[in-house]
């Protein structure tokens, strides 16, 4: 049986959005009263005593329904009798009747707050509100739903495979919507998307269907780590909590670094990943590979590099363990070796060196397991490439800068065969040996170097390997026949 779109009430919902009725449905009247038995509305007013003058501050009213009631965290604490004086002033400023109202008092981190509840029919409330207040609650019913068929259905498969299927194509149904949500709110800034007006409007519904759908991402990522896909957006939730425990650490990585003696364009490298974190912002992607990377990144530099004496070598050798395989780096790590080798007097001396760098190089432990750049090899291969490719062409170097008298002298004594064939029909015919595997030699330009250093023609002293080359891919029918013709005296050669 085909599975249930995981996203069919929240479509359903973005539908309502936008598109709303003009006269709102009575369900959701009847909805929000089975969601609770009491109904009234909650202002929130906070006292300050500064030089021995109270003052106070009044919030605009919430709902009990309202996802901001649902995340308050107070402890009721009894009457301050000090306050108490000012409750006529307030509940006469809001207008409120006392026989209506109930007061609670709240306090968290020494601070004093008093809670008025006016109750209130839910008819009364504006088709706005109530279906704000909908919205709010048909998602969180449903995200319960959804994550218990999730973990029901997850739980039957009998493969790790399967798994990870299912995990993918749920991440990317609610990271494609996630991200035309966010397109469609279009916040202010990273902290606008967690923000509610006190109008109740098409944005505030909008905002609040991201949000759950990022509950369900968190939900998915909490759960079923071991399966991601770590090339899906993360949830911008995950960052702010990810940040808000690496924040020290961030923040004094920054000014050590600032404050150290290392080159502006390391340093640069150095920050690149900081930045990642530091200044991501709701509307830009960033995955969960490259996350972790960063994560990883700030916490191993942190804990590995002497800040009070950090040196530019032992960042490089942090910077190569963390296999930071930028370009950048790469190209970084390669200059100062071609500073170093410039200081040799010959090349010799620059093989040498090199391959000194190449044994410290293998030597050294890097992770391949992670990289920053998933593009690009590790850092580790990059640089061992580079040093073998130098050695290799400084060797050859040497050796034609060694023979180069000896091959000038060996050329002109070169002898070479005459043959009757034309260049056409001798590059026909070595094609016909290789075609045949009398001649076994893969390279084909081998082959056509060997028949221009080696034969010579009635017409043609020189036979260059670009004319051996030309006439081999394009070989007419005359070229055809003089060969067959040759090969066939060679059989009449064989018989007896």
């Amino acid at each position: 049986m085909k599975p249930k779109y995981i996203l069919e009430t929240y479509d359903q919902i973005l539908r309502e959005i936008k598109n709303p009725k003009i006269v709102f449905d009575n369900d959701f009247v009847g909805f929000l009263e089975s969601c609770s038995e009491e109904s009234f509305l909650i202002y929130k007013v906070n006292f300050l005593k500064q030089n021995g003058e109270i003052n106070y501050t009044i919030k605009n009213p919430l709902h009990n329904l309202h996802p901001k009631v649902a995340e308050k965290d107070c402890i009721e604490c009894e009457p301050i009798l000090e306050f108490e004086d000012y409750i006529t002033e307030i509940v006469n400023e809001l207008e409120l009747k006392q026989h209506n109202i109930q007061l609670r008092w709240y306090s968290k981190n020494d601070s004093i707050s008093l809670y008025i509840l006016q109750e209130i029919d839910i008819n009364n409330l504006s088709n706005e509100h109530r279906f704000f207040l909908y919205c709010y609650h048909s998602l969180k019913n449903e995200n319960d739903k959804i994550k218990k068929i999730n973990k029901e259905t997850i739980f039957n498969f009998k493969s790790k495979e399967r798994v990870e299927q299912y995990i993918h194509k749920k991440q990317y149904a609610l990271e494609n919507l996630a991200n035309r949500l966010i397109k469609d709110i279009n916040p202010v800034n990273s902290s606008d998307i967690y923000r509610f007006s006190s109008n109740y409007d098409k944005i505030d519904c909008l905002k609040i269907t991201y949000i759950y759908l990022e509950k369900l991402l968190r939900f998915i990522e909490k759960e079923f780590k071991n399966y991601l896909n770590v090339n899906i957006q993360v949830p911008y939730r995950s960052i702010l909590v990810k940040e808000f425990e690496i924040t020290d650490k961030l923040k004094e990585l920054k000014s050590r670094l600032l404050g150290s003696n290392i080159n502006n364009q390391l340093l640069k490298l150095v920050y690149e990943p900081l930045l990642k974190i530091a200044t991501i912002n709701i509307q830009e992607k960033l995955t969960y590979y490259d996350f972790n990377y960063c994560s990883d990144f700030i916490s191993v530099l942190h804990h590995q590099i002497d800040f009070e004496n950090s040196t530019e070598e032992a960042i490089k050798e942090c910077l190569f363990e963390l296999n930071f395989n930028s370009l950048q780096f790469f190209k970084y790590l390669t200059f100062d070796i071609l500073k170093e080798l410039e200081r040799q007097e010959n090349n010799i001396q620059k093989i040498d060196v090199l391959y000194r760098l190449l044994k410290n190089y293998n030597q050294k432990q890097s992770r391949n397991f992670l990289k920053y750049k998933t593009n690009l090899p590790p850092l580790k291969e990059q640089i061992i490439s580079w040093i073998e490719e130098e050695i290799e062409y400084l060797t050859k170097k040497i050796k034609l800068e060694a023979n180069q008298l000896t091959n000038i002298s060996n050329n002109e004594e070169k002898i070479k065969f005459l043959t009757s064939l034309s260049v056409a029909q001798l590059s026909y015919f070595f094609g016909l040996l290789m075609e045949v595997g009398i001649i076994k030699h893969k390279n084909q330009t081998d082959v056509f170097r060997f028949i221009s250093e080696n034969f010579k023609t009635g017409n043609a002293e020189k036979i260059s390997v670009d004319s051996i080359k030309v006439k081999y891919y394009n070989v007419e029918n005359n070229t055809k026949n003089a060969v067959r013709e040759k090969i066939l005296e060679l059989i009449e050669l064989t018989k007896f």
